[in-house]
Order: structure tokens, then sequence, then C-alpha cells
């Protein structure tokens, strides 16, 4: 997994294969799928980005 892109509301691992988002003010969303529907890894590094992705994005809704 490459460099992760995070927006307000919206976050995105840049090969698609994780996305996070706030739908409509009161929930998360997440969705991690390959093309192959194979396991998404994660580094060490990427699960706290993606951990703090999904604190900021608790404190929103």
């Amino acid at each position: 997994m490459a460099q992760l892109n995070t927006s307000e509301e919206y976050y995105e691992s840049s090969d698609s294969t994780i996305r996070i988002w706030i739908e409509q003010g009161t929930s998360i969303h997440m969705k991690v799928i390959t093309k192959t529907n194979d396991p998404v890894e994660l580094s060490e590094e990427e699960a706290l980005e993606i951990s703090d992705v999904l604190k900021k994005f608790a404190k929103r809704i």
C-alpha cells in the first residue's frame, strides 16, 4: 500500500483498497477490498494512520 489520501469526510488509500467515509453525519462506513478479493494487509504505520482517521471521524458524528 502506498501513501494514503485523506479529506475532511473521506479517506482512501492510494491503491483504493481501503475507503472510509462519514455517511449523513451519523455513521462511519468502511470498505476494504482488493481487486482479487484478497485480505488487505496493513503495516504498523498504516494501521496507526487508519486508527487516527477513525478517531477523527468518530468525533465528528
